[in-house]
């Protein structure tokens, strides 16, 4: 029972790394682009958005270690 638990953790840890790289990424490819701010006509609520989802899986992962590690 206990390695189904380390997996499911390990899976959810796996999923929030993944979900913060995915959203630097973006932020990344905002920054770096000058076609990006023509698709975007609220560039700085784009990349607002982008780094409250960093934030937000950032979180997450630091609960899921804190207390179930």
């Amino acid at each position: 029972m206990s390695n189904y638990r380390d997996n499911l953790i390990k899976a959810l840890q796996k999923h929030f790394e993944a979900k913060i790289t995915y959203h630097v990424m973006n932020v990344e490819v905002l920054l770096g682009s000058h076609t990006g701010v023509a698709d975007h006509p609220d560039f700085m609520g784009t990349l607002e958005n982008e780094i409250k989802q960093i934030s937000s899986y950032k979180d997450k992962l630091g609960v899921l270690e804190k207390y179930f590690k």
